[in-house]
Parts: C-alpha cells; sequence; structure tokens
C-alpha cells in the first residue's frame, strides 16, 4: 500500500526456492536504479499492508513433439503410459485382425493400470517436491 514503487511489475522479480520465496529489484531506497553487475538484489523498501503476489497457474502448451510439459517432471512417465495406452486403443479400433486387436486390448490395459497407479492412487506420495511441514505424529496408546 506504502511504496516507492509506481508499476512494481517492471522493477520486481521473485524467485521460489523450495519453500522459501525470494524478492529482487535493481531499484533503491534511495531512488536510484541499479546498473552494476549484481544489479538485481533485495528488495530494502518497508512493506506495509502485507504483499499480493499474482501469478498465472496454467502451463504453457505443448506445439510440437520437442517440447516438454510444463509439469513436475516425476508425472512424465505417466504422460507417455497415457498416450501408449491411446495409442494401443486406436490400434485395436482400427486392427482388421482380431488377435491383433486383442493383444492391443490387453497393452491398452496394462499402460492404463500404470497410469492410475502413478496418478491415482501414488500421485502424492511419489512427489519428491512437496513442499511444507514434515510432522510426526506417535500411535494413539489409549
Amino acid at each position: 500500500m506504502a511504496s516507492n514503487f509506481k508499476y512494481p511489475e517492471d522493477q520486481l522479480l521473485y524467485f521460489i526456492r523450495g519453500d522459501h520465496l525470494g524478492l529482487i529489484t535493481t531499484y533503491s531506497s534511495a531512488g536510484e536504479t541499479r546498473t552494476s553487475r549484481k544489479a538485481f538484489q533485495a528488495v530494502d523498501h518497508a512493506v506495509t499492508n502485507g504483499l499480493l503476489i499474482h501469478y498465472y497457474g496454467n502451463p504453457k502448451k505443448v506445439t510440437s513433439i520437442t517440447d516438454t510439459p510444463d509439469i513436475d517432471n516425476l508425472f512424465h512417465s505417466a504422460i507417455v503410459d497415457y498416450v501408449k495406452k491411446c495409442l494401443y486403443m486406436d490400434r485395436a479400433g482400427v486392427s482388421p485382425d482380431p488377435n491383433t486387436a486383442q493383444v492391443s486390448m490387453g497393452l491398452m490395459a496394462q499402460h492404463e493400470r500404470r497410469f492410475d497407479n502413478a496418478i491415482k492412487k501414488y500421485g502424492v506420495r511419489k512427489r519428491s517436491k512437496t513442499g511444507g511441514t514434515r510432522a510426526i505424529v506417535p500411535a494413539n496408546f489409549t
């Protein structure tokens, strides 16, 4: 609310490392813009009535085969299983040979199970990058 920054989006940057948020700027509290090699430094202004950070949570679209999905890298194998499931289902639908269709449906079911396990059953436990407070809850002996 009370700040020297008229347009903070032009002069402030932020980064997230683990559970920590860092605010950096090239603008000093004396009113001058830093231009040296270490231009970005911590914000040295007083913050009154809090701080509002606005960000967009939508991932980037994948538009070509060389793009990397904008999600946690632990879910990349689950995406591969989902795509394989869809491809095997398509192959089973267009195959004139019933044996090929049956094998494709079996492989489709296998990749569907792997996808469901990765996302639904073990999704939270497989994420090594989940932040937050850790706690040990002792057993109730009563």
